[in-house]
């Protein structure tokens, strides 16, 4: 791995650090944040600091080996240069001791000529020089053993180094090593790291937040609406007698409450053995049970008795639902609720201007428009009966239609005699979801493959 890639890749996690930490404080300044929210914000702003120092370590490592193995090549150069000066320098230094011992002995010869005659002598002579060749060979060869060695010493230790690099660079090594003790060996010994629990989270909005949630205090009761009147005035005639006025019609929307309960058990060996805090894990996926509980109330409410309407153009429904079917204030008031088949074939329209039907939600800054309206993008299976690939749409002033009669909802820790050593979380919610205005739902079915008509230009 170069160290140009480490840079970069530590620029890109640093300026990633640097992004968490901001929302990580912005988190922390709202009254209303989630505790397990910022706890898992602040882990990844540790994980992100402890990935940082650990690229930088290996630029370090990286920069101190290259500099290493720059310095160790000159080293060799320059020893290899010095050795074969060294080695000429004794060749021609023995060269010279040869030929200076025969001239001496020549002159010898020369100046005694009795030792000419003397055989003894002169095979005394032979023998002795015979001797000292003999010891300059061995001492030669001594010396070149020695040498030999240094560079057998001085090659393996480069090769050491050149492996070591190519580990750290490609993360592999060219040797060849058999019998080593490898990861299955040592398994028993090598410990593990449990990283912090990530989290997925739910990928459609939730229906709780966009109807209307009202307390009550008893199990049952009822909620009177007086409806509008179209009565007019009658003329009167002085002295005349007033004609009384029809009573006004009041509908009472009823409630029952019903209790849903959930819990989850775990034993105190867990707790005892565990750095994890199960408590505020489990009191969380409390919290989304009572969510899914709500979805499914809620889109039983708008469902429940609405006869759907079968459309072959679906734009052409939607706008006959919202001009037509709906009054102006109750139209005004309406969102679209569509499953997630429905939205992708609509979302494939355009007017006759080339602009898409759907357009970002400019007022919220999130979510997105249809025809001026608010859309709730849902699952294609939570609609009752239905499976994916379904084209289902719910049109309604959903605050109208549907209200959720809530009593109470406890979120509690619950423990045992201490006879069998467990604890148990649970949530107790008492409510009762209601439709409210039946009237005002429109359901539209169609498949993914119904015809989407045409918008207008303006596209509404």
């Amino acid at each position: 791995m170069k160290i140009e890639t480490l840079q970069e890749e530590l620029a890109k996690n640093e300026a990633e650090l640097k992004a968490k930490t901001v929302a990580s404080r912005s988190l922390l300044d709202k009254e209303d944040s989630d505790i397990g929210e910022i706890k898992r914000s602040v882990d990844e702003v540790k994980e992100l600091r402890s990935k940082s120092d650990g690229l930088r370590e290996k630029i370090e490592t990286l920069k101190l080996l290259n500099d290493e193995e720059n310095r160790a090549s000159k080293t060799d150069s320059k020893g290899d240069s010095d050795k074969e000066d060294g080695d000429n320098t004794e060749d021609d230094d023995e060269s010279t001791t040869d030929s200076t011992k025969k001239q001496t002995k020549s002159a010898k010869r020369d100046d005694d000529p009795d030792d000419n005659d003397d055989g003894g002598s002169d095979d005394d002579s032979s023998d002795d020089s015979e001797l000292e060749e003999d010891s300059k060979t061995k001492t030669k060869n001594k010396r070149g053993s020695g040498k030999v060695k240094t560079l057998n010493k001085d090659k393996e230790l480069e090769i050491h180094k050149r492996d070591m690099l190519s580990v750290l660079k490609e993360g592999k090594t060219t040797r060849d090593v058999t019998g080593g003790i490898g990861l299955s060996d040592g398994s028993v010994l090598i410990p593990q790291d449990i990283l912090n629990v990530e989290h997925e989270t739910h990928q459609f909005p939730r229906l709780g937040s966009l109807v209307r949630t009202v307390s009550v205090k008893h199990t049952t009761g009822k909620l009177p609406v007086m409806w509008d009147t179209d009565e007019k005035l009658v003329a009167h005639a002085e002295y005349g007698t007033t004609v009384p006025g029809k009573k006004p019609t009041i509908v009472p929307i009823n409630w029952d409450l019903q209790t849903y309960t959930g819990a989850y058990v775990y034993s105190q060996d867990l707790l005892s053995d565990s750095d994890y805090d199960w408590q505020s894990e489990l009191a969380q996926s409390l919290i989304t049970l009572r969510d899914n509980t709500n979805d499914d109330l809620i889109i039983k409410a708008l469902t429940d008795g609405v006869t759907a309407v079968e459309a072959t153009d679906l734009v052409a429904a939607i706008k006959t639902a919202l001009n037509m079917t709906l009054k102006p204030n109750d139209s005004a008031a309406a969102s679209i609720v569509l499953s997630q088949s429905a939205f992708n074939t609509l979302d494939q329209l355009k007017d006759t201007q080339g602009r898409p039907l759907v357009q970002p939600d400019l007022t919220k800054g999130t979510g997105s428009t249809i025809l001026g309206k608010t859309v709730i993008v849902i699952d294609d299976t939570l609609f009752p009966s239905a499976k994916a690939g379904d084209v289902n749409i719910i049109i309604a002033p959903l605050q109208k239609a549907v209200i959720n009669f809530k009593n109470n909802e406890i979120t509690g820790k619950f423990m045992d005699t201490y006879d069998v050593w467990y604890q148990q979380l649970g949530i107790y919610l008492r409510e009762d979801v209601v439709q409210a205005r039946k009237d005002l739902i429109i359901n539209i079915k169609g498949t993914a493959g119904t015809t989407s008509g045409s918008t207008t230009g303006d596209g509404k």
